[in-house]
């Protein structure tokens, strides 16, 4: 009797606290929280500094929070899946608004980075968040990599759907076929550019950064439109930005396609 108690403890206590040198996670009343190293320094110079810490609660299914905190900045996730909208800041240290620097891109691009190595971990622990949950966390970290160099950190987002409006054009059936990008410039010339769905080797009209990462992917006109924009005009030059606004909210509410695509 005494030897099943210790087990049942001892398989409680694996499923609501997991430690190693570099990532340790653990269940919270609502949720979890944890950390681990950024990827980009070596193990023998871990620090306060090179930690990347999360909490995160609620269902994504309802109302669901995350908090990520590295190098002193703080990203906050409120995603409402019930009244479809999301609220997305980033503050500093002192309580200044983010907004994204070549610098501050490069960090959140090694967050995403140290977020993969660790995903399965992430998602199969288990808590009072279920699977869907625990993947909305990582998307979290995959959105924040497609932040536009100049681009503050403070975004509300909000979808409009129903049987005749929606805030999106799914775009999954056209998988490894052509379909047409269209953007405009700043100048208010207008372009199109033909691309295979899903190739191109970026994965061409999925949201988010590059190819699935967590989850199926989800495939739409405006993450096209703006994977065009991007590929012919390049970020930098800020023509994309409004692209990128229709295309973010393609990203937190339109459906995954069924089947996962890889490029």
């Amino acid at each position: 009797m005494k030897k099943a108690l210790i087990l049942a403890l001892s398989l409680f206590s694996m499923s609501t606290f997991a430690n190693t040198n570099d990532f340790m996670i653990e269940a919270q009343k609502s949720g979890i929280q944890g950390s681990f190293s950024d990827q980009a320094y070596s193990t023998s110079k871990v620090g306060k500094n090179n930690r990347i810490n999360f909490k995160a609660s609620g269902s994504a299914a309802d109302v669901f929070n995350a908090t990520i905190e590295y190098k002193d900045n703080v990203f906050l996730l409120a995603l409402d899946n019930v009244n479809k909208q999301v609220v997305i800041n980033g503050f500093t240290k002192q309580k200044a608004e983010l907004v994204v620097t070549k610098e501050l891109q490069s960090d959140i691009k090694n967050m995403l980075h140290s977020a993969q190595l660790h995903a399965e971990k992430i998602k199969g622990f288990q808590s009072t968040l279920d699977n869907e949950s625990n993947t909305t966390l990582l998307k979290f970290f995959e959105f924040l990599a497609t932040y536009p160099i100049d681009q503050p950190i403070q975004q509300t987002l909000s979808a409009s759907t129903g049987p005749r409006i929606q805030g999106w054009t799914d775009i999954c059936y056209a998988m490894g076929n052509r379909k047409t990008a269209v953007w405009d410039l700043d100048n208010g010339s207008v372009k199109t550019k033909s691309y295979i769905v899903g190739g191109h080797g970026f994965c061409a009209g999925r949201c988010g950064a590059g190819c699935p990462m967590f989850g199926d992917g989800q495939y739409s006109q405006d993450c096209l439109n703006h994977d065009a924009c991007a590929d012919v005009e390049g970020e930098q030059l800020g023509n994309c930005s409004d692209e990128w606004v229709s295309a973010s909210d393609d990203f937190w509410f339109s459906p995954d396609c069924e089947t996962p695509h890889s490029s």
